[in-house]
């Protein structure tokens, strides 16, 4: 233990090596001194201390810049990685910074199907909030992505402890389709599946596959079954007449409101309910008023589509 404490009373300060490596990075006592809010003067004592401490000079002084040696070229190249990583992991863990900018990142189709309709609403509410929108199909790691302060998950959400997750409320998926795919008739027997097209959903976490096993029916044999990467465009090839799409209904509140889909329900058959989106976002900044304000009005108007 004595021995431990010898070395690390040895270590030259933090101070002084944050100092040699802001100089290095830019070459010049005054630059680093202006990022580190010290004066030239004690970012060159700083580095005096650590040649001291080495016992040779780390800088080739030039009149206009500083140029590292090999020496200085050694412990530049160890410590500026540690200290990224020191600035990285700080980043990450502050409780929140002060910023009325919110970056929140979902699926294509639930930023264009239900939030982008009611982000109008958010704005009343919170004027003072900028909210910066960004979509992909792409599953996202909060842990791999720091511009971002809130993902909302579809299908699944990614367990960890220094991630919050909450679950949006369960939705309704049933069969729906334009309101002439069947003449007006909105009931389906089981034998007439073998001629409807089932529009398929790729990232929709439940296929028709799932829907028909979960009610102990067989898939229809249906040669021609339409798939899209993206429920918005299933549920559009719906609307055009192609077939019946098996989508979210919080989805599809737009077109069914408007009439141009309608719910289908199949012989045996029932509507099925599940949590399909998670809100996520880090623990360290539950208590962001930003991500307070967001958290509340989202579980608010999904509260309200259960209604």
């Amino acid at each position: 233990m004595n021995s431990q404490v010898k070395m690390m009373r040895s270590r030259p300060s933090l101070v002084a090596l944050r100092a040699f490596e802001a100089a290095a990075r830019h070459g010049n006592f005054s630059v680093a001194a202006a990022e580190l809010h010290q004066t030239p003067s004690a970012v060159s004592h700083q580095i005096k201390s650590l040649e001291k401490y080495f016992g040779f000079q780390l800088f080739i002084r030039h009149s206009r810049y500083l140029e590292l040696n090999n020496q200085g070229r050694r412990l530049f190249d160890v410590i500026k990685p540690a200290f990224d990583s020191i600035d990285q992991i700080c980043a990450q863990l502050r409780p929140f910074a002060e910023s009325d900018k919110l970056a929140v990142h979902c699926s294509p189709s639930f930023a264009s199907n239900w939030l982008g309709p009611r982000l109008p609403e958010f704005f009343a509410k919170y004027p003072q909030f900028t909210l910066q929108l960004s979509s992909s199909a792409t599953p996202i790691d909060l842990h791999k992505h720091p511009e971002l302060d809130m993902v909302i998950a579809y299908g699944s959400a990614l367990k960890s402890s220094d991630i919050c997750v909450q679950g949006l409320g369960e939705e309704e998926c049933c069969p729906l389709g334009a309101p002439t795919l069947l003449g007006g008739k909105t009931h389906i027997e089981l034998q007439e599946l073998d001629t409807i097209p089932l529009i398929e959903s790729q990232l929709n976490p439940l296929s028709w596959h799932d829907f028909f096993r979960l009610h102990g029916k067989p898939l229809p044999e249906i040669t021609h079954r339409p798939s899209f990467d993206r429920g918005a465009l299933a549920l559009a090839a719906a609307v055009d007449g192609l077939g019946l799409a098996l989508e979210s209904v919080r989805f599809s509140q737009q077109e069914l409101a408007k009439g141009s889909l309608v719910k289908f329900s199949i012989e045996g058959c029932a509507s099925v309910m599940r949590e399909m989106h998670f809100l996520c976002y880090r623990h360290t900044q539950k208590n962001s008023p930003r991500i307070v304000a967001f958290h509340e009005w989202l579980i608010e108007e999904c509260k309200a589509d259960g209604d």
